[in-house]
């Protein structure tokens, strides 16, 4: 039990790197003036850019160093990160503060999610992929909420969440046994293989999943600012639906893919679409959280997934690097997402706010692949009970 605790507080801890200040940006925009709204957004990306180089650094020093040594590094630069925040005079040395903080989830990711392979198979496997991915959506509902009350007493208290990092170390430090370096012998030609093909492919599909997903934590506290729907406080509890509903569906994705069976991503990429379309036309406060929980609900369940297809498709000893190329691209996406976004943002023009019509281009998005992936569900070749494995 106590080993279970330390593995999922890894995870508690790696979602709420970017996603906690969300409700104090709005604070942080007014705080530096001079700054274009995509700098400020990039307080909440910039560290992804660094965690992608990390991650894979992360999965070599796995074959020198145990995983352990690695996780201490990374939480002890996290606390740093993290905390640093807070005392940055300047939005440059601010954005240094989330590069340093990027360092260390890269360090610590790619380890907090192949540390469940080390330890657990089959259904458990898939049961505490669940739990790893509601313990990341617990740790925003966390963080967030008490970001949003923070932020609206003083933007620079936001960063004091990060604290959370010191229990983890604590955790870890007497809880997770310490392994042996991830040597591969050049007998089993693991390493001349390389990363499989079809990690690639789940790669791909989890940028685009965060590209559209990460629009909640980096949009949301401008877009209720600037139509006037909600406080520094509310923005946050607002923010932290989404990771309720991760929560939830993490908690339940055992259940959820039992009954659902292979219909489970189409369904849950439609409740996501329906989520992004109630944001951008519900107008009230009420209605954009529902929607909000709704694109937890739907993507809370696609992400694990993801993660579970590439511990079955990838071998034991290319298990931290395949992580780390799924890991870098998720960060890209997370990092990119206000770049892109921002430019279909500006093809609203002046017939509907830019933020609103990036939530009304995702929900369709998501709408449409879902239809796709629904028909080829239904058309395409089944696979068998074995390849499903």
């Amino acid at each position: 039990m106590s080993q279970k605790l330390a593995i999922l507080s890894i995870s508690l801890i790696t979602v709420m790197a970017g996603a906690t200040i969300s409700p104090a940006l709005g604070a942080i925009s007014e705080a530096f003036p001079d700054a274009n709204e995509t700098s400020i957004k990039l307080i909440n990306t910039l560290h992804a850019l660094f965690i992608i180089p990390f991650t894979f650094i992360s999965s070599r020093l796995t074959k020198r160093v145990s995983k352990k040594s690695v996780l201490t590094a990374g939480l002890t630069l996290y606390v740093i990160g993290g905390l640093g925040g807070a005392f940055a005079p300047t939005l440059w040395l601010l954005l240094v503060s989330r590069a340093v903080l990027g360092i260390a989830v890269g360090l610590i990711m790619p380890i907090s999610t192949s540390l469940i392979p080390d330890f657990y198979e089959g259904k458990e496997k898939t049961i505490m992929m669940g739990k790893v991915s509601a313990s990341n959506q617990l740790g925003g509902i966390i963080s967030i909420v008490l970001a949003g009350i923070l932020a609206g007493i003083l933007w620079r208290l936001t960063f004091a969440v990060y604290g959370l990092a010191l229990l983890v170390l604590v955790l870890v430090f007497f809880f997770l046994p310490k392994q042996k370096p991830e040597a591969v012998s050049a007998s089993d030609g693991s390493t001349s293989r390389g990363v499989e093909k079809p990690i690639f492919a789940l790669a791909g599909g989890m940028f685009i999943v965060f590209l559209f997903f990460y629009s909640i934590p980096t949009n949301m506290a401008i877009f209720l600012q600037e139509n006037n729907i909600a406080s520094a406080s509310l923005t946050g509890v607002m923010i932290a639906s989404l990771n309720v509903g991760g929560f939830a569906a993490g908690s339940m994705l055992g259940s959820i893919t039992g009954r659902m069976g292979r219909w489970t991503v189409p369904l849950q990429l439609a409740v996501t679409g329906v989520g992004f379309v109630l944001i951008a036309f519900g107008g009230r406060a009420a209605l954009i959280t529902i929607g909000i929980v709704l694109i937890g609900i739907g993507l809370g369940t696609v992400i694990p997934l993801i993660f579970d297809r590439v511990t079955k498709v990838s071998s034991a000893a290319q298990m931290s690097l395949a992580m780390a190329v799924v890991q870098s691209f998720m960060y890209f996406g997370q990092f990119i997402s206000p770049l892109v976004l921002d430019v279909v943002g500006r093809l609203a023009g002046s017939s509907i706010g830019a933020n609103q019509f990036i939530y009304a281009f995702s929900g369709i998005t998501a709408l449409v692949v879902a239809a796709m992936v629904f028909l080829f569900k239904a058309f395409g070749k089944r696979k068998t009970p074995e390849e499903e494995k």
